[in-house]
């Protein structure tokens, strides 16, 4: 027991409390952002399909937006210091595409516009859908029994 009380004292100690914030205005303000930028995605009815096949990492959003590159955060709940921020490239209009190496985890996924976000949760060897919104999909957006 006496071993156990110290290793529990030493991963307290040394382990990172990722609830506390050096910054709490800034991280407030981006919450604030993000919480305007899903407003935006759900009143233009955006909505995106994010699929991986031989590396290539795919995202079509509907209605096709105008932006020339998207930013897509992968948050890997597994490993710390997994998560991944890629780049997509327009290729087409609506589709978006970066190459990357996944683990076959379930990330929380946030694709990022200009002025819009979407997300939701996403495994690489599926198709998911991202939605506008912190919470839960709402609209067409189906629902899990």
């Amino acid at each position: 027991m006496v071993v156990i009380g110290f290793a529990l004292l030493a991963v307290a100690l040394h382990g990172r409390d990722s609830l506390v914030t050096a910054h709490p205005y800034e991280r407030g303000l981006r919450v604030g952002s993000s919480i305007e930028q899903a407003r935006k995605a759900s009143a233009l009815g955006l909505r995106a399909d994010v699929s991986l096949r031989s590396g290539l990492l795919t995202v079509r959003v509907r209605p096709a937006p105008d932006d020339a590159l998207l930013h897509l955060r992968l948050l890997d709940p597994v490993r710390r210091g997994g998560d991944l921020e890629l780049v997509l490239q327009r290729g087409a209009p609506g589709v978006y595409q970066a190459t990357a190496v996944l683990d076959p985890v379930v990330y929380s996924a946030q694709l990022q516009g200009r002025d819009w976000s979407l997300s939701g949760h996403w495994r690489r060897d599926t198709t998911g859908t991202l939605w506008p919104g912190i919470g839960e999909p709402s609209g067409d957006a189906p629902q899990d029994d």
